[in-house]
Order: structure tokens, then sequence, then C-alpha cells
């Protein structure tokens, strides 16, 4: 272990022997004080913070069984970490953050070196991950100004859709939202994707609300039958995801109290993702930066500056 880790892993330790809870999102924190992340650091970055700090040299894999990334002990104490070749950037930058913390938690006596995958400690590692990548005093403006879009955050920050809307209900205190993202079901390029309704195949991959957004039956967010979205359930139909789907467009409408915006990704001509964010109909204001393109558009549901405007 390299004297600089040694240090960071020691002051943890002494944190922890008081009382001090170190949970993914702290030391996330004190990982980027401790060693001058930048604000929203790329793959470059981390890849030169492993070899200067000394936790090891980062190299691509290809097939690793299945697994994103993996880290492998070297004499001396350094490591060799992986992750696949063929992810795409941000990926690969959020699996190096995730090897890092599972190495931070090795050194400090927390988890064996070379043991099997802990699933809990995968999900605090994924926490820690997008917790770097995503600094909460970084995200939180940025969502503000984009109006909670998460096409948007998911550009600014280089993440993946999922981990852009996971973090947006992490992070975001006010206001009161809900999040839902729909997913295509086939993985890789599409171009490559089997012919057919691409709208068939998309599946809720996030559903997340925070404190203070009440459930409740909307045939905004649940279609004709109403209700809330679920994981792993298709489109609502009726629903504003729906309305998205089919124009190709960002769609904006109020109803139930609820205020609520749909965008559509479209990757290399197919209908890839649905994103949608609802808040409080008090808080509608809060959409309208990410809704200003569709200005111009002629009635209230598909013009959201001119609903913006009746109230």
């Amino acid at each position: 272990m390299s004297e600089i880790l040694g240090g960071f892993c020691r002051d943890l330790l002494e944190d922890h022997e008081q009382g001090i809870r170190l949970d993914p999102e702290t030391v996330a924190a004190r990982f980027v004080s401790w060693f001058g992340v930048s604000a929203i650091p790329t793959l470059d970055e981390l890849t030169g913070l492993a070899r200067r700090t000394g936790l090891g040299e980062v190299l691509e894999g290809k097939r690793m069984d299945g697994l994103r990334g993996a880290h492998i002990g070297q004499p001396g104490g350094e490591y060799h970490i992986y992750y696949r070749d063929d992810l795409w950037e941000g990926s690969k930058a959020q699996t190096l953050a995730h090897e890092i913390y599972e190495i931070i938690l090795e050194n400090m006596g927390v988890k064996d070196s070379g043991s099997e995958p802990d699933p809990l400690v995968c999900l605090q590692a994924e926490r820690f991950a997008v917790s770097v990548l995503m600094q909460p005093d970084i995200f939180a403006p940025c969502a503000e100004d984009c109006g909670l879009d998460v096409a948007a955050l998911h550009d600014r920050f280089g993440s993946s859709y999922a981990s852009a809307a996971l973090r947006l209900a992490e992070v975001v205190k006010r206001p009161p939202l809900l999040v839902v993202l729909y997913g295509h079901s086939e993985k890789g390029d599409p171009a490559l994707w089997p012919a057919g309704d691409d709208l068939a195949r998309l599946r809720a991959k996030v559903v997340r609300r925070t404190r203070g957004f009440r459930a409740q039956r909307s045939q905004l967010m649940g279609g004709w039958r109403g209700g809330m979205p679920h994981r792993d359930r298709a489109v609502p139909p009726g629903s504003l995801a729906e309305s998205a789907a089919r124009s190709g467009e960002t769609e904006y409408a109020e109803e139930d109290c609820l205020a609520a915006a749909a965008t559509p990704v479209i990757w290399k001509g197919r209908l890839a993702k649905v994103a949608v964010v609802a808040v409080p109909a008090d808080y509608r204001n809060a959409l309208e930066p990410q809704l200003g393109r569709q200005e111009g558009r002629p009635d209230a549901r598909n013009n959201p500056r001119a609903a913006l405007a009746a109230h």
C-alpha cells in the first residue's frame, strides 16, 4: 500500500474509531477532498490519480467473466485495475471508481483481498462511484439549472441515464419529485436491435420518489389505469411517457395536482429511453428550463411555456 493511500485509509479508520459513520457518500466526499478530485472528474483524471497515488495501473480487459471491472493485487501493494474494453467512457469511469472503493475497503481491513463479490459491497461501491462522479454540491445546482432534466444531466456529467436519474432523487431536496426512467430491453448498438415496436420494449428501469412526494393515482404517470409506475413494467398506455415516446419530443402536462415532463432519448434512429420527472403542481416552474426548446408549439400540453404562463 502506498503512503498516500495508507494515509487516507488511516484517516478514515480514526474517524470510524471515533464513531463517525463512514457511508459511501461520506467516504466519497473525503476521497474528493483528500485527493483533490475535480468537480466533474473524467476517466483520464481517475486513471492518472490511480497511478499517481500508487493505487495501481488501470488496464482494459475483454470478457472478464461478465464483470464490468476487477482489481488484482500486485507485489509491492499496488493493484492492476481492469474495466471491460467494450464499455463506453462514462461507464468505464464509474467502474474505475467502483474498484477504487473496494481497494479502499481492502486497505482498511474491512474487505478481504480476492474475496468473492459481495452484493452489499457492490451496491456501496456504486454509491461511492456516483457520489465521486456527481458530487452533490455540483450536481444539485446543475439539476436546478437544467430543470431536473435527466438527459441534460447525463450529457453534463457523462454518466449513464440510470445513474443520473437515481442521483436526481438522492441529491435534490426541493422540490419533491418522482423520477421514472424507461429503457429498451435490448442492449448494445441500436443498429443491431431487431425490427419492431420500440415502445413495446421499454420497461421502467428506475422509479424513485423523494421525501414529500406523495404517491397518488395519476393518468400522467400511470396512464388510463392511473396509479404510479412500477419497476420492470411497460410504459402505461395513455401516460405522458407514451405521448413523448410517440411524438419523439419532450412533452409537458399538468393533472391531479402534478406537473410532469417526459423526454424521449432517440439513439441511432431508435427509441432507446424515456425519462419522466414529476413535481407537485405548485413547483411547476422547476421544470421550465428543460422545456424552453418546446416554445411555439400550438397547445398547452405540447407548449410547456404556454401552460406555465397560464398559472
